[in-house]
């Protein structure tokens, strides 16, 4: 188990956080619809871990950062998402809290309505570790 005390580095932190959030969003829309899929209104939006993660960042992370700088919007953009996890998310079974069952809902939502889906937000890229190829 991973102690709260140990994970310095907010970037780190903030990718976990952002990790564990999809784990547990993919986890209970396939509880509630037998498969890893968000429905509304007759709409399905088909969940990966990595789509869910990349929702993330754009819908919730960069709109903090857009509007407070990149320090400041990080940070609080941190605090969102450990809201969104139930207290004492570190143990063995994550669970999202009424706020980030709200915030997925709404983000997805969002995307039935054609908000972006799986893309980064402008001016990020991600650069994969063992190829060195760059997502942008």
């Amino acid at each position: 188990m991973i102690n709260n005390d140990i994970v310095l580095s907010p970037a780190f932190r903030t990718a976990l956080l952002r990790r564990y959030i999809a784990d547990a969003f993919i986890t209970m829309m396939t509880r509630i619809n037998g498969e890893p899929v968000y429905t509304e209104d007759g709409e399905r939006v088909l969940l990966t871990p990595e789509k869910v993660a990349l929702n993330i960042l754009f819908h919730i992370e960069a709109p903090w950062m857009d509007e407070f700088g990149m320090e400041d919007g990080s940070r609080l953009a941190a605090e969102a998402l450990e809201r969104m996890l139930t207290p004492g998310f570190m143990g063995e079974a994550l669970r999202l809290s009424v706020a980030g069952v709200t915030e997925m809902r709404e983000v997805y939502r969002d995307i039935i309505f054609g908000a972006p889906d799986g893309e980064l937000p402008a001016g990020f890229e991600f650069v994969h570790g063992a190829t060195g190829e760059v997502y942008r």
